[in-house]
């Protein structure tokens, strides 16, 4: 038995056979949303048939933004120094000098009493030196500075004893 179509007849085959692929195709867009549904009164939310493959990752946890630290145009120890109390007391001294080493010591005094950060810079030291220049303008030799944030000198000293500094550190914390 053989089994020959007409051309009419093939034709009406691949019609119907198109036909049914494209009903086929817009069920399905229809069905998954994409074509047609946009103006539905369900108040239920489209859910889509097939989950996708990657699995969820987890939203990573925002924190509040850090604040930004402006520098104070002091060398490193002095900026460390402000970023954690509001007035350092700042001493320069010359090695080897004995009244250097006397100033120095009371500025550490000062500071203690005071209870402020005490921050010990050699003359020497040529970096840190033209920080403090390009701040203070001029420094005496030996020199005690008390600093207050944001990095505004609010005394200098050539040679205090510890009580007067204490004081200035006091003054500067108000």
């Amino acid at each position: 038995m053989s089994l020959t179509l007409t051309p009419p007849t093939r034709l009406a085959a691949l019609v119907g056979v198109l036909v049914l692929t494209g009903l086929a195709a817009v069920l399905l867009l229809v069905g998954r949303g994409l074509v047609g549904g946009g103006a539905t009164s369900s108040s239920a939310p489209s859910v889509p048939l097939v989950k996708p493959a990657t699995p969820e990752t987890p939203v990573p946890r925002t924190h509040a933004p850090k604040p930004v630290r402006v520098p104070s145009g002091f060398p490193a120890r002095v900026d460390h120094a402000l970023r954690y109390g509001r007035v350092v007391v700042v001493s320069v001294s010359v090695p080897g000098s004995a009244v250097d080493k006397i100033v120095k010591r009371e500025a550490a005094l000062g500071a203690k009493s005071a209870h402020v950060p005490f921050v010990a810079y050699s003359a020497a030291n040529e970096r840190a030196m033209n920080a403090l220049l390009a701040k203070t303008g001029v420094l005496p030799s030996p020199a005690i500075l008390v600093v207050k944030r944001p990095g505004v000198v609010t005394s200098t000293f050539s040679a205090a004893d510890a009580a007067t500094i204490s004081q200035a550190a006091t003054q500067a914390r108000r």
